[in-house]
């Protein structure tokens, strides 16, 4: 139950980030660029990769939840 919750939240933030739905990737990069000042070479777009990282990682954890 615990990895499938955590594969969800993974899910949807990663297809939100992914996409950029609702401009969700460069919210999310202000919010962590005001938060860390030294963000480097990061840009919203870096945020997107990560995003679509997320998914494979989301489903490996409902897979994994759902067959336990």
């Amino acid at each position: 139950m615990f990895f499938g919750a955590i594969g969800i939240i993974f899910f949807i933030a990663g297809i939100l980030l992914a996409t950029n739905t609702g401009r969700s990737a460069e919210h999310a990069f202000r919010i962590f660029a005001q938060t860390n000042p030294r963000v480097g070479a990061a840009t919203p777009k870096t945020l997107r990769f990560v995003g679509g990282a997320w998914i494979p990682l989301g489903a490996f954890f409902i897979a994994v939840g759902f067959f336990r």
